[in-house]
């Protein structure tokens, strides 16, 4: 990772903040860091600046991490959310996890090896469910072509057969109308 990731904070622990900072300058990372301390802010934040992960405390004072977590995807904010938690609170975890994060990390095994891990982890994550989203949204898009051209072909179809009734009844008007006058030619 040599580019610059732009990594967002929120975590009302000051302290668990430049533990986080501090890990990840360690690993080496190239890091442009913002810090919040309430989900009010990080999303007022998200909403106007793009990061390339959030780290996230699974305690914030205003607002309930999976709450925070559903807002976010639900304001369409796509970007990869690493829980930081308590020790023991694999169940809040998991429940996060559901919610729409994409990893967790406890922070009793906070250091900088894990967090780098964790970090291009979540990174490496977030970037194929986006792809895996272009490509369903191509092949939505291609599905609704096919269906509009099937439905031209339908009606191509269908004109078609209308013009071959319409050729038969002609052409049976013409024979009918060759044998009368062959007959009356015939017979006078």
């Amino acid at each position: 990772m040599n580019e610059t990731l732009r990594i967002l904070v929120a975590d009302d622990d000051e302290l668990d903040r430049q533990t986080v900072y501090l890990a990840l300058t360690q690993a080496g990372v190239n890091i442009e860091i913002s810090e919040v301390s309430d989900a009010k802010t990080a999303i007022s934040i998200l909403r106007n600046t793009t990061f390339d992960c959030i780290f996230l405390d699974a305690r914030l004072p205003d607002q309930d991490s999976i709450s925070l977590i559903k807002k976010l995807r639900d304001a369409e904010i796509k970007v990869p959310i690493v829980v930081i938690t308590e020790q023991g609170d694999a169940q809040i975890a998991v429940e996060l996890m559901k919610s729409g994060a994409t990893d967790y990390l406890d922070k009793s095994r906070l250091s900088s090896a894990t967090l780098t891990q964790v970090l291009r982890h979540a990174i490496r994550i977030h970037q194929v469910e986006m792809q895996a989203a272009s490509a369903h949204q191509k092949l939505k898009e291609s599905h609704e072509q096919l269906l509009r051209k099937n439905q031209e072909l339908e009606k191509q179809r269908q004109q078609i057969q209308l013009q071959n009734l319409k050729l038969l009844e002609v052409s049976q008007l013409k024979s009918q109308f060759l044998a009368t006058m062959s007959h009356e030619l015939r017979t006078p």
